[in-house]
């Protein structure tokens, strides 16, 4: 077996072939497959890539909460640089006045940062050369300067100084090159390993397909890793190199699908009826769903928003991601609380592990798996409140009032959900924020019946990282989930969160959240 590269996404990713040397190149290359060459091809004796020899890249970031952090980064040493640079050419000269240094300054940073914003110095495709990048940040620069010196020249040249202006900008200049050649080259390196590029597979065989693959090919934003077709039978082996590999069936049982950031479904304007059976078959993922806006459709592009992803247009079913902006400042306020917590209470985690050791025998903590974000599996931290023996890591039976498992002292701390502490842990990691859906374990159960099918719903509550509090914990629904009632009200508020998620709301969520569960009397754990 020979690996191939997948040409498609650049990636490395690789997966078994069993063509002969020398044909996957002709493939690559070839428009469209030909019926004769699809009957050579499917000969007796060829398999097709099994799902199995489908590789993921290591996936750690996000671009777009990259790239506003990359935004703030510049946004600081621009305004830096020239409010120093300014001011140190004033020095001397109009001492009685701070308002000269200070206009122009500001004037002159607000303008660097929204030139940069202009010329999309922060969009870091990867077709784009080192060259072409650098070429932005300069033509923004110039023309920054140049409006900065033109006014400075039409209104007070005598204030403002156009010759210390045109030095500050100039250093301006240069640390934003300096800074912009780092950015490139640590993204481009990520980039090529498969990070910061949205991993996808698609939803039909069809020239939808095709033309987006072509497309890609060219802009490189996607990381294609394969293409599903309810007509197997008759569908190619690959196209453009991204194998054809089985049935949505297939793809609903596929362990990896959790780290699939988008399904893209490319089934022509013409195919409703199968559209809409794809579409009932997948509507219940977490993952982000998209159609690929067949170029002879119809739409109302008021009402229906439309989307391009290498430069094809998208229409977005369900789970649209949030803004980089949002999904960055919410990890800011993640990691700044939940690390300042953890440090302010070291004290009090301390004195509750000594507590549990001199309980009962067994370890401090207790580690079970849950579902995280896009229905992703990790190891959740907690202290210790039951006997070991009693354990239930598959969830199986939750915990209730007066439950003789626990111990003494895990009454006192699952009471106050000090027990929850050690997840700040978890936020740090990046596994979950402070507030979210509370995360359940994988396996659990209500009753008799696994929860995740009790609500039709269910998945889409994974749309966002699970948190340590959240809307559903403060409007009552906290602890356990005794029937199918509770758990969809539960599933409700989650959804009802994910739509109005922003920080302001999370901070609101956070200062509720202690009187709750202080006086909460009837939602036991």
């Amino acid at each position: 077996m020979e690996n191939l590269q997948n040409p498609v996404s650049g990636q490395g990713k690789t997966h078994k072939n069993t063509a002969p040397k020398g044909e996957n190149m002709r493939k690559h290359h070839a428009p469209v497959e030909t019926l004769e060459a699809f009957e050579k091809r499917t000969q007796p004796g060829r398999e097709r890539v099994a799902l199995s020899d489908i590789h993921f890249p290591q996936k750690t970031g996000n671009m777009s909460s990259l790239r506003f952090a990359l935004r703030v980064v510049d946004i600081l040493c621009i305004s830096v640089v020239i409010l120093l640079s300014v001011w140190n050419a004033y020095v001397g000269i109009n001492q009685n006045s701070v308002i000269a240094p200070l206009a122009a300054g500001i004037s002159g940073a607000f303008g660097f940062i929204m030139a940069m914003y202009i010329v999309k110095a922060h969009q870091f495709s990867p077709a784009e050369s080192y060259g072409k990048h650098i070429s932005r940040v300069l033509l923004g620069s110039a023309a920054a300067l140049g409006v900065w010196l033109s006014f400075a020249l039409i209104f007070k040249p005598l204030t403002f100084l156009p010759d210390s202006l045109a030095i500050s900008g100039l250093m301006a200049t240069g640390v934003l090159v300096v800074l912009h050649s780092m950015y490139f080259i640590s993204i481009k390196k990520r980039q090529k390993a498969g990070d910061l590029i949205p991993t996808i597979v698609m939803l039909g065989a069809t020239e939808s397909a095709r033309r987006l693959i072509e497309e890609n090919a060219r802009t490189r934003e996607l990381n294609i890793l394969a293409i599903f077709d309810e007509r197997l039978s008759r569908a190619p082996h690959n196209i453009h190199g991204v194998p054809v590999v089985g049935r949505i069936q297939d793809m609903l049982e596929w362990e990896a699908l959790p780290y699939v950031d988008s399904i893209i479904v490319t089934l022509p304007e013409m195919a409703q009826a199968r559209k809409k059976v794809f579409v009932e078959q997948i509507r219940k993922l977490p993952n982000r769903i998209a159609f690929v806006v067949d170029e002879f459709e119809q739409l109302d592009t008021v009402k229906q928003r439309i989307t391009q992803i290498a430069e094809i247009g998208m229409r977005d079913i369900a789970g649209k991601p949030k803004s980089g902006r949002h999904t960055f400042m919410k990890r800011m306020v993640d990691v700044s609380i939940s690390g300042t917590a953890l440090l302010l209470g070291l004290p009090v985690l301390l004195l509750v592990a000594v507590l549990i050791k001199l309980d009962s025998k067994g370890p401090v903590f207790f580690k079970q798996k849950r579902h995280g974000f896009n229905n992703r599996v990790f190891e959740v931290y907690k202290f210790r409140s039951l006997n070991v023996a009693d354990e239930d890591k598959d969830a199986k039976s939750q915990v209730v009032a007066g439950d003789s498992r626990v111990t003494k002292v895990g009454r006192i701390i699952r009471k106050t959900s000090i027990d929850e502490l050690p997840q700040l842990l978890n936020v740090l990691k990046g596994d979950m924020s402070l507030v979210g859906p509370r995360p359940h374990a994988v396996g659990m159960h209500t009753g008799e019946t696994e929860t995740y099918k009790l609500v039709e719903d269910y998945a889409h509550r994974h749309k966002m990282k699970p948190g340590l509090t959240g809307w559903a914990q403060i409007n009552g629904s906290r602890g356990p989930l005794h029937d199918a009632a509770s758990v969809q009200r539960r599933v409700q508020l989650d959804m009802e969160y994910i739509e109005r998620s922003s920080v302001f709301f999370d901070i609101m969520i956070m200062l509720k959240t202690l009187p709750c569960l202080l006086g909460d009397k009837d939602n036991v754990r």
